[in-house]
């Protein structure tokens, strides 16, 4: 039993340094999904009412208006008036930093 020993701490060590390279190549991978997936707008609101705060910095506001702020790259239609025309808007963007004063 003695001579296996040593092959046996060899399989192991190749076996933990296989699963440390999968982990690690993984993580890179996640890592750059993330940094794609959220695309930041670097202003700030007027103000928000509606404000979803993460605490790692990031925000979106929920406010639903007849326009979007200035400073919104991704605005969207919350709220279909088909008849008046009066259309509410949403803007999509994630920020960095706090939320505004409330509207």
């Amino acid at each position: 039993m003695k001579s296996s020993s040593p092959h046996l701490v060899l399989i192991l060590c190749l076996q933990a340094a296989l699963v440390m390279g999968v982990f690690a190549a993984l993580a890179k991978q996640n890592a750059l999904v993330e940094s794609k997936a959220i695309d930041i707008n670097p202003g700030q609101l007027k103000c928000c009412t509606n404000c979803n705060f993460s605490f790692s910095g990031l925000y979106t506001c929920d406010d639903v208006n007849k326009d979007c702020d200035p400073v919104c790259k991704k605005c969207v239609v919350a709220v279909h008036a088909s008849y008046s025309g009066n259309n509410k808007f949403r803007c999509t963007d994630t920020f960095l930093g706090m939320c505004g004063p409330k509207c």
